[in-house]
C-alpha cells in the first residue's frame, strides 16, 4: 500500500516529538516495518530522525530536562529488560550473566553521564556499588543473586531519589 508524503511526514513528526515509532506508525495507519524503513531511508539521505528528536528535546525542554529524560529512558530500558529476563525461560546461570552485563552497562552509562552532569556523580557511585554487589554474587552466590533480582527495580528507585 502506497502512503502519501504527508503520512510519512506525520510519522516523522510524531517520532521527533517523542512518540515511540510503533505508536507513531499505528496512529498513522502505517506498519511498524514501513515506518522503520522510512526512518532508515531518511538517515541514508541525511535526515536522521534520532538527531532531530534530540534537537527537538533540547529546544523544547532545555538541557536539564533532556538530561533527566535520558536517565529516565535508560532506567526504563533497564527495568524492561529485567522484567523480560525474569519471565524468560533461559537457565538461571545465564540470567545471572545477563544481569551482570546489564549492571555493567548501567554503571558505564552512569559514569559517562556523570562527566557531563556533576549532580549525577553520586548516583554513579551508588550504581557502581550495586554493580560490584551483583558481580560478587554472580561469582560466589548465584542463588542470592536470584533472590536479589526482584528487588533491583526498587533499589534503583531508592538510589534515584536519593542521588538523582
Amino acid at each position: 500500500m502506497a502512503h502519501t508524503p504527508e503520512t510519512r511526514a506525520n510519522v516523522r513528526r510524531m517520532y521527533v516529538e517523542g512518540m515511540a515509532l510503533t505508536a507513531a506508525a499505528a496512529c498513522c495507519n502505517v506498519s511498524y516495518d514501513t515506518a522503520r524503513e522510512w526512518k532508515r531511508l531518511g538517515k541514508e539521505r541525511g535526515d536522521d530522525w534520532d538527531t532531530a528528536r534530540a534537537a527537538y528535546r533540547i529546544s523544547e525542554q532545555g538541557i536539564d530536562e533532556l538530561n533527566k529524560n535520558m536517565i529516565e529512558d535508560f532506567a526504563r530500558l533497564v527495568l524492561t529488560t529485567t522484567r523480560e529476563l525474569d519471565n524468560s525461560p533461559i537457565p538461571a546461570h545465564e540470567k545471572a550473566g545477563v544481569l551482570s552485563q546489564l549492571a555493567d552497562a548501567h554503571a558505564k552509562f552512569a559514569k559517562a553521564f556523570s562527566r557531563i552532569n556533576p549532580q549525577f556523580s553520586g548516583l554513579s557511585v551508588a550504581l557502581d556499588t550495586l554493580k560490584t554487589v551483583v558481580d560478587l554474587l554472580q561469582k560466589r552466590d548465584p542463588q542470592a543473586l536470584r533472590a536479589l533480582q526482584p528487588h533491583i527495580e526498587e533499589i534503583g528507585a531508592v538510589l534515584g531519589k536519593r542521588y538523582g
